[in-house]
């Protein structure tokens, strides 16, 4: 893939991430590259199997300029406008404004993209790039496809969808899964495989079937996960829910609503479920005392401890020892 300045030498990219880049790295990627040229800066991260190709892009621009994007086609793309609005212009189709969350499904013979970056802002885009063969399986659920497909059989450039649609809190979920796996977990491309094709499919029915727009962002989305991880690595802490929202930069009406609509619960909920599950384990390896139980899962007293352990498990801590 090369990218250049419209009228200019290629860029140059190295595998030496700037500071003011570091901070976008996602937590998934078998190679990450940037660029720094004046005051341009971008971020390309790379990740994926044979049937799918992920790439996560990320823009900070100083001035006002026109990016121009190649390589060799062709190109089954999903581009998901993740954080401003993208002016793209694919060569063979027209001009494409995708408002921020937005995306669509393109086909090029020919990858060659000019875009408009504006001064002063920074862009966040994830594309997919999948083998087209793994929309053929959809044809008998999505209709619509068969057009396209078509189009892309005959090498003619394509676009699936007249109007752009909504990333949806579904196609969030899915999209934050494939993007925040370690290459490292096991049966890590199986896991990708399965993970795209969900995604995949909740691209395709948000098509047929739209949902409303999901009311968070994707910088508020990343924040809530960070929460309950920040929660999940540190049960012993009192949290306050404004200290939170604090430290992952969402604002804390957004924190609370949002925990509760992709986890089930809410922010104290998931905390007291936590601690339990802990509690539990400690309690079946019989290495420590009940009060000990009750200080590592963050119960300043072991009768405040003894009353949530029952009220969650209808046992006390030592008749569930018992039982054991």
């Amino acid at each position: 893939m090369e990218f250049s300045i419209l009228h200019q030498e290629p860029l140059s990219f190295t595998r030496n991430i700037p500071a003011a880049l570091a901070r976008y790295q996602l937590p998934v990627g078998s190679g990450s590259s940037a660029v720094t040229q004046g005051d341009v800066q971008v971020l390309l991260q790379e990740s994926g199997t044979p049937r799918c190709r992920l790439v996560h892009t990320v823009y900070r621009m100083g001035r006002d300029t026109h990016l121009r994007v190649r390589a060799e086609g062709p190109y089954f793309l999903i581009p998901l406008a993740l954080q401003q609005d993208r002016h793209l212009e694919f060569k063979g189709l027209a001009p494409l404004h995708l408002k921020e969350g937005q995306y669509n499904f393109l086909y090029n013979p020919e990858f060659d993209v000019t875009c408009f970056l504006e001064g002063g802002r920074e862009y966040i885009t994830i594309s997919l790039n999948y083998d087209c063969s793994a929309l053929e399986e959809w044809t008998a659920y999505f209709p619509v496809l068969a057009d396209f497909l078509e189009k892309v059989k005959a090498g003619r450039p394509a676009m699936l969808l007249p109007q752009h649609q909504w990333i949806n809190q579904e196609i969030q979920d899915a999209l934050y899964r494939v993007t925040h796996t370690a290459l490292d977990t096991p049966a890590y491309e199986i896991y990708f495989d399965l993970m795209v094709k969900t995604l995949l499919f909740h691209l395709l029915l948000q098509s047929v079937q739209p949902q409303p727009a999901s009311p968070y962002t994707h910088h508020e989305i990343d924040g809530i996960h960070a929460a309950r991880e920040m929660i999940r690595k540190n049960i012993r802490k009192h949290f306050i829910i404004r200290e939170i929202a604090q430290k992952v930069g969402v604002n804390e009406f957004k924190l609370k609503n949002g925990f509760r609509e992709l986890f089930g619960n809410g922010v104290y909920e998931y905390l007291r479920t936590e601690r339990m599950q802990e509690a539990r384990a400690l309690l079946d390896s019989a290495g420590h005392s009940i009060k000990e139980v009750a200080s590592l899962t963050g119960y300043k007293s072991v009768n405040s401890f003894i009353k949530a352990f029952k009220k969650k498990y209808g046992l006390t801590p030592g008749e569930y020892r018992r039982s054991a």
